[in-house]
């Protein structure tokens, strides 16, 4: 009967017993440990802050800088890869089923630390390569470091959070180095990158909001999404603007069908099949032209010029359709390599000053044209299948928890992380916070979801 508890609830095994004695060998083994939790929550916090502060912030790195990147930042990737080694050393079978939950994930990072066989600047991609993996290595620690979904979200909300106010505050103070005739970029290079980090702020604090109980806390909440709301706006971010437009809209769909029940669902599935129908109406009366159908609803069927940048991006990505040119192995690679020197003068991306463009502005032709097509498609498979897993375990998870509201906060961000990537390069990419916030919320809702199997 070892092992059984009494009436009181009190065990009664001798191995029970030696836990709860003071100084016994499992409580002495248990304190040797002892602060590793605290060490997970600053590695966590850390890891936020330097994914979405850095350590020189307001500094616009030129394009020779971007090329031989920063001795300050790979230096504490090292010391935070180091701490992240003795935590998963410490939960050893939980990294091992992170590793196993995300094996295309994983595949597809040790593959880009293969492509320097093939890659046209391999002195590039070994340093880029493995400061990705690195990057993984840190954020699977924090995976499986998080006590709780709510507690990890909230962590998220309050360093977001607060990730806002200090590019507001360096708006303030700054505001030549911080707004351009464009918009505010706050921080950052580029009101893009700002307007994306504000849309990934207001997601994450809506969705805390849903799952808060407390009166303090919703009005907390609601003061911190007023804030966000102001600075996404004055970001002038159009794309991150509709994008969390279009989030909060999934999201208010899922809070309404889970209080009204069948009746909405198939309400809004009759609308969405009235949409397609619309569409296709549309597209028959347009002669099949798809950039005809564009206009009706996009003023610049360009795209600010993006077209003529996708078009290069596919011509260079089609050359090497398998393996690609190498992980981080075709832009920032020097202004004489520059790939734009290529193309002859005479339209706006000929003309463009070499260095300045180093992204295609499309995910998908952009992590083509570095690790081929295959691997690509690869890393879109796992990360809308496991929007569709964290999106069952949100409708699964009982009502009143407020682990629903972290689910859909993981399922809202993925998903519209694959959406943004149509207009810009985030999608694996290193060092974007898009793409690490990703591999978090990736490591985390499969640790989650094996601990509630």
């Amino acid at each position: 009967m070892t092992g059984k508890s009494t009436g009181q609830g009190m065990p009664t095994s001798s191995s029970a017993n030696a836990t709860a004695i003071p100084g016994g060998p499992q409580a002495s083994g248990l304190r040797r440990f002892d602060w590793i939790g605290p060490t997970s929550w600053w590695l966590s916090l850390c890891f936020l802050l330097f994914t979405f502060i850095g350590l020189n912030p307001l500094g616009n790195a030129s394009p020779r800088a971007r090329v031989e990147g920063s001795l300050s930042d790979r230096l504490a990737v090292v010391a935070m890869t180091a701490v992240a080694l003795i935590i998963l050393i410490r939960h050893r079978r939980a990294a091992f089923h992170c590793v196993r939950d995300n094996l295309l994930i994983f595949g597809v990072l040790a593959f880009c630390q293969f492509s320097v066989l093939w890659s046209d600047y391999p002195e590039l991609t070994i340093r880029r390569a493995v400061l990705t993996l690195l990057g993984g290595v840190i954020a699977m620690a924090v995976a499986v470091s998080v006590k709780s979904l709510r507690s990890f979200h909230t962590l998220l909300f309050l360093s977001l959070f607060g990730v806002v106010l200090v590019n507001l505050a360096a708006t303030a103070l700054w505001p030549a180095l911080t707004i351009s005739d464009i918009g505010v970029h706050g921080i950052y290079g580029q009101k893009n990158v700002a307007g994306m980090v504000a849309m990934l702020a207001l997601i994450v604090c809506v969705t805390w909001i849903a799952g808060s109980a407390a009166l303090p806390q919703i009005l907390f909440g609601l003061l911190a999404a007023a804030v966000v709301s102001f600075f996404l706006v004055i970001t002038s971010s159009k794309t991150s603007i509709g994008l969390a437009v279009l989030a909060l809209g999934i999201g208010a769909v899922f809070w309404i069908a889970s209080r009204l029940g069948p009746r909405f669902v198939l309400l809004i599935l009759t609308t969405l099949m009235l949409g397609v129908a619309g569409l296709l109406i549309l597209f028959i009366v347009n002669d099949f032209d798809p950039m005809r159908l564009v206009g009706l609803f996009v003023g610049d069927t360009s795209f600010t010029g993006r077209d003529e940048l996708w078009a290069f991006a596919w011509r260079k990505a089609s050359e090497r359709i398998w393996l690609g040119h190498g992980y981080g192995a075709f832009w920032d690679v020097g202004l004489v390599n520059d790939p734009l020197t290529r193309l002859d003068p005479g339209t706006w991306l000929g003309d463009v000053e070499k260095g300045i463009i180093n992204q295609a502005h499309n995910g998908y032709l952009e992590l083509w044209l570095q690790i081929g097509l295959p691997a690509t498609c690869v890393v879109a498979i796992a990360i809308a299948a496991r929007i569709s897993s964290t999106t069952r375990m949100a409708i699964e998870s009982a009502p009143a928890t407020d682990t629903r509201a972290t689910y859909a906060a993981i399922a809202l961000i993925l998903f519209i992380h694959l959406v943004h990537n149509l207009t810009e390069a985030t999608l694996f990419l290193r060092g974007n916070q898009f793409s690490v916030l990703v591999l978090i919320l990736l490591f985390v809702s499969s640790e989650f979801r094996r601990r509630q199997a």
